[in-house]
């Protein structure tokens, strides 16, 4: 009897484990990545350049824009991208690279760390190319309408949410919640 109890309840256990972690596993339920809500055409809102303004008309209105500045925020947020992809290309090449020494059976040493050396010129660059789109932002606007970009920025940088110690940061702003009677 002891046996036929232990043997029903390592069953049940099984079971317990198949459905809870395989079965959602299969299911797709657990895939990477999946609560990072993605902007536009596959866009994550933190890689957005800076020079993107001009693809959101409130922006464009709040700022007060006109069309030269546009066309110039346009013109050099194409190019910017266009750089911005070369360089992320050669370094997925260079990232590929790596794990293909990685897994040769004699490791050598000196090919990696000279490839690391060649992967790490490329995130500098990477860096100054963004640095430099900051740049040009700032000489196509003038200092009022960068003043308002600042405080826009700085009144939606808490808006997705995210944790910040066990405080949870306000999806809304205090002024509106205030004014909300419902609450």
């Amino acid at each position: 009897m002891n046996s036929n109890l232990r043997q029903k309840f390592f069953t049940g256990a099984m079971v317990l484990l198949v459905t809870v972690f395989f079965i959602p596993a299969f299911a797709g339920a657990f895939t990477p990545g999946q609560c990072k809500p993605d902007k536009g055409f596959g866009m994550k809102r933190h890689h957005v350049s800076p020079l993107g303004i001009w693809q959101n008309p409130k922006m464009v209105q709040e700022l007060g824009l006109t069309d030269e500045q546009v066309k110039g925020l346009r013109e050099a947020d194409f190019s910017h991208r266009e750089k911005r992809l070369q360089l992320k290309s050669q370094l997925d090449g260079l990232h590929l690279e790596m794990k293909k020494l990685f897994s040769a059976d004699p490791v050598n040493e000196s090919d990696i760390l000279q490839l690391a050396q060649k992967i790490s010129n490329l995130k500098g660059k990477l860096f100054v190319r963004k640095i430099e789109s900051r740049l040009t932002v700032g000489k196509l606007l003038t200092a009022d309408q960068l003043k308002k970009l600042k405080r826009f920025d700085l009144r939606h940088s808490g808006a997705h949410g995210k944790m910040h110690g066990k405080e949870k940061y306000r999806r809304t702003p205090p002024e509106i919640e205030s004014a909300n009677p419902n609450k």
